[in-house]
């Protein structure tokens, strides 16, 4: 299945893996690239590092995310014949911070790993034990270890970005002008994202904020965000004890904003709305979104965030 792109014309390559075998074609042009001027095979671990590597890598690479439709890539793991595809991979691109556990049980080949989170390690943020809890087909897990959706930080993205430019530019010297040329449009791009989030920050001044769920945390540390996060659902409605949790943490955490991964249930919106509450979403769009890139994605989330923060005003009192 391919994706195109239209900042940037590029091709996007899944593979998708509903418990069968990666398409064979795809398994052996990645092992035996009929020419020197066959694209890079690059597997990554989540969307964001492939679309960060068609930006730089332009026709130069195929980026591949075998992860099925509805899974969360950070807790998925592939079967058999999905890591031997990894394993034939000219690079794989890791996130770092934890991220993707599977790749840490299984064999690839070291020389073709690259943990693209290398330059800003010593900056990663620990993780108290969360609460057990499901959302997708991955069953049940917690939030531990350490933070991993560094690319909600424009800045951090880009040193992401500056990870997979060095990958590609050792993988092809020839080419690594074409790259750094492609990584400056691509940086000017993320670095708009970044101010216009400083925008935003700067509206709220510091007003209480809440996400839906712990995976903002580069975010709010990058604009200084005043946020609480809880552990909910879009896709499902809190229980009662939930709602009772929430209402203690207003009591101290007067919010009148929550930020969610995606569209929560209409009830639930109109649940928090009559207890002051108004739902926006900022998607961390670890898989591709319906029909954008990752930055246009991020570009109409973050307006609509703007829009809403800024027709508000500051809060009576």
């Amino acid at each position: 299945m391919r994706w195109r792109h239209s900042i940037v014309t590029v091709t996007w390559v899944s593979v998708l893996v509903l418990g069968c075998s990666a398409p064979e074609e795809t398994v052996s042009a990645i092992g035996t690239p009929d020419s020197d001027n066959a694209p890079l095979w690059v597997y990554t671990v989540n969307y964001p590092l492939a679309y960060l590597a068609e930006r730089i890598g332009g026709s130069e690479v195929e980026a591949v995310l075998p992860v099925p439709a509805g899974n969360d890539p950070a807790y998925w793991s592939p079967d058999a014949e999905t890591v031997a595809a990894y394993q034939s991979a000219d690079l794989i691109l890791l996130n770092g911070a934890g991220y993707a556990q599977w790749v840490g049980r299984v064999t690839l080949p070291e020389t073709r790993l690259v943990d693209t989170s290398v330059g800003f390690r010593d900056s990663l943020l620990p993780l108290d034990d969360g609460p057990v809890h499901t959302h997708g087909p991955e069953g049940e897990h917690s939030h531990t270890g350490y933070a991993f959706t560094t690319w909600l930080d424009p800045t951090l993205a880009i040193a992401h970005a500056a990870a997979i430019r060095d990958a590609l530019g050792a993988a092809r010297p020839e080419r690594r002008g074409a790259f750094q040329s492609a990584f400056e449009r691509l940086e000017a791009d993320l670095r708009a994202v970044d101010e216009r989030w400083s925008a935003v920050a700067s509206t709220l001044d510091g007003e209480p904020l809440l996400f839906s769920h712990p995976v903002y945390q580069y975010l709010a540390r990058r604009f200084a965000l005043n946020a609480e996060s809880v552990h909910w659902e879009p896709d499902s409605a809190p229980d009662e004890a939930q709602w009772q949790a929430l209402d203690a943490l207003l009591a101290d955490h007067p919010a009148r904003w929550m930020i969610w991964e995606a569209e929560p249930l209409p009830e639930v919106v109109e649940r928090l709305r009559a207890a002051g509450v108004e739902s926006l979403v900022y998607r961390p769009n670890a898989l591709p979104p319906m029909e954008a890139d990752l930055l246009e994605a991020s570009l109409e989330d973050l307006a609509a965030i703007d829009a809403a923060v800024s027709a508000a005003g500051r809060p009576s009192g």
